[in-house]
């Protein structure tokens, strides 16, 4: 599969030393946004990828994110929150462990794809 990635995202991708790592996450949300006819306009796209490249870093150095309050996120479609808890495990179980909070706030970059 070649990712149709921005220019933005692109540039966001070459500030890192070994991208290969953040590509390979990269491209596992590709599929699933391809797998779920998903399209996302090129500023969504550009927030998801530093969201991506954010999430990475911080399974590699074992940070946290803030603790959110799910109810927030009551509103969000169980489609978003599937997808955004198949991305913080595949990240889990090839990098590092993530906070449960990273499921919801990922969520949103899907749910807005929806909607859009």
């Amino acid at each position: 599969m070649v990712l149709l990635l921005s220019k933005n995202a692109k540039d966001l991708l070459e500030k890192i030393h070994d991208s290969s790592l953040y590509l390979k996450v990269i491209s596992f949300v590709q599929g699933l946004i391809d797998k779920n006819q998903l399209e996302p306009t090129e500023i969504q796209e550009k927030v998801l990828v530093n969201h991506l490249i954010e999430m990475v870093g911080r399974a590699k150095n074992g940070t946290a994110l803030e603790e959110v309050d799910p109810v927030i996120f009551s509103n969000v479609s169980n489609s978003s929150l599937e997808l955004a808890d198949k991305v913080v495990k595949y990240i889990e179980k090839n990098i590092g462990k993530l906070s449960e909070s990273e499921k919801y706030v990922l969520s949103i970059h899907f749910e807005n794809m929806i909607i859009n």
